[in-house]
């Protein structure tokens, strides 16, 4: 079964984030790849195929909608909220079960969290 995983930061860190220096960002990212790596190998010895990005500045993002035939974009997001989606993966696991102990692996979900949500079958 496929699950949609969103990896979801904190907005204070993300706030946090977009203050650093490019350089001091890439120090702090390169603390965290021995845990990224981590689930990387936990991962390849279950055999569970994952595919995934990470997402970038929220500040870049842009919503359409389209209300009485207009489009309508703006910069965003701006809704009031303590999550940001910085992420995802798109995993094949075996079962629900299998999914949350993935979910629990994932470093965001130490500061943030990670919403698992399956794939609608038609």
């Amino acid at each position: 079964m496929k699950y949609l995983l969103l990896l979801n930061n904190d907005a204070r860190e993300v706030a946090e984030w977009q203050q650093l220096t490019p350089a001091k960002a890439q120090e702090r990212r390169a603390k965290q790849i021995p845990r990224w790596n981590e689930l990387f190998a936990w991962l390849a010895e279950r055999g569970i195929d994952v595919d995934g990005l990470e997402l970038d500045d929220p500040a870049n993002a842009r919503v359409v909608r389209v209300r009485d035939g207009e489009t309508l974009v703006s910069d965003g997001p701006f809704a009031e909220t303590k999550e940001i989606v910085g992420g995802y993966f798109l995993a094949d696991c075996e079962d629900l079960d299998q999914a949350i102990e993935l979910a629990q692996r994932v470093p965001v979900a130490e500061r943030g969290s990670v919403e698992i949500r399956p794939l609608a079958r038609h």
